[in-house]
């Protein structure tokens, strides 16, 4: 398996959320933040199906091996963030 990793970058003036499946995991990412996901991605095929919901809302099906996968928030552990909402 290849390591791979996907970074999401909020550009907007309000916070996106970014929903990575099949756990899940949900994060907040306030304006200028940026999530990696860093994962064990198949030989072949897509790394990752993205879904969007809305302007706000993104959903991550990574393939491969993700039970192991890190999460980054601004290149720090983010996994504590995770379901943490600042913002409604």
């Amino acid at each position: 398996m290849a390591r791979v990793q996907q970074t999401f970058s909020n550009n907007k003036d309000s916070p996106i959320y970014v929903s990575v499946e099949p756990w899940p995991e949900c994060f907040e990412l306030e304006p200028g933040e940026k999530l990696t996901l860093i994962w064990d991605a198949p030989e072949g095929g897509d790394t990752a199906q993205i879904d969007f919901i809305n302007e706000r809302e993104l959903v991550v099906w990574p393939n491969g091996e993700t039970h192991e996968m890190k999460y980054l928030i601004n290149g720090e552990e983010a996994e504590a963030r995770s379901w943490t909402f600042k913002h409604k």
